[in-house]
């Protein structure tokens, strides 16, 4: 009986070990394609960088928790692999119904985020609600989600072609393809810009979604542990008007970036 205690003891302490030992270093990813926010490092293409990545790695450094940021490919890709768990976190992601199966979600909500419907310039149309992009041809990025209403009205009523890259939707639209695409506000115009095609671009005024964009664990990440303090960081930092400060930051990282590779980023934001 003695032994089988002694064995059952040394069992429990391993375990507990074990567990002490998890998550001391986490992989966070992001959308590769949605500056400020986040994006594929110009400077280091094996890396996300933007303003939610810097919010989570704030905490995660106070935590003593090492990070890594690495490009895991488009978007879809990426939050497959957190639906794996072979990413522990996805920084700055809508939520819906189907993300909420794989992903513990951080609260409170980081920012508010703008999506519009972009236009060629003087191809404009009157958009006052979504019945409104019926019968028209658009287009939006795989894994891209505008919510569970939106999304679902989409598949019910509208033809939009999915495509991965952002470039490929300005490529769609300038050729005639399309005749809209839906995309963030600020990451359209950041690529418009980038593409030297701004000038020949315009949104229309009403948004066509605004969405709240969070932090949030795979559900299969030992990381996931952390779930209460980060929403209590997250609430301090939020008060201090941190992501509001970082926003700024990137902002400038980007122009800074297509600057250095010949295309100029204007202040229009």
């Amino acid at each position: 009986m003695t032994n089988i205690f002694f064995v059952g003891i040394l069992t429990l302490l391993f375990a507990l070990s074990a567990q002490a030992d998890e998550c001391k270093k986490v992989i966070i990813s992001s959308d590769s394609e949605y500056p400020p926010i986040s994006w594929r490092d110009t400077e280091d293409p094996d890396n996300i960088i933007g303003t939610v990545i810097e919010l989570a790695e704030m905490v995660f450094n106070d935590l003593g928790v090492s990070v890594e940021t690495p490009y895991v490919g488009p978007w879809k890709r990426t939050l497959r692999y957190s639906e794996l768990g072979h990413v522990d976190m996805i920084a700055g992601v809508y939520m819906n119904e189907e993300r909420k199966s794989y992903l513990d979600y951080v609260l409170p909500t980081l920012m508010v985020d703008q999506t519009v419907v972009f236009t060629l310039k003087g191809q404009a149309f009157k958009f006052e609600q979504w019945d409104d992009l019926k019968g028209l041809q658009g287009g939006r990025r795989l894994g891209d989600s505008f919510g569970d209403s939106f999304d679902q009205f989409e598949q019910e009523h509208l033809k939009l072609d999915r495509v991965e890259k952002s470039e490929q939707l300005l490529n769609m639209l300038q050729r005639g393809r399309n005749q809209y695409f839906i995309y963030g506000l600020y990451p359209g115009l950041a690529y418009a810009e980038k593409m030297g095609i701004r000038n020949e671009l315009e949104y229309l005024p009403k948004p066509l979604t605004e969405e709240n964009i969070y932090l949030a664990f795979s559900k299969k990440s030992p990381c996931k542990k952390y779930s209460h303090i980060f929403s209590h960081k997250m609430k301090i930092l939020i008060q201090n008007k941190v992501p509001e400060l970082l926003v700024e930051k990137y902002l400038e990282v980007w122009k800074r970036q297509a600057e250095s590779t010949g295309n100029s980023i204007k202040a229009y934001f």
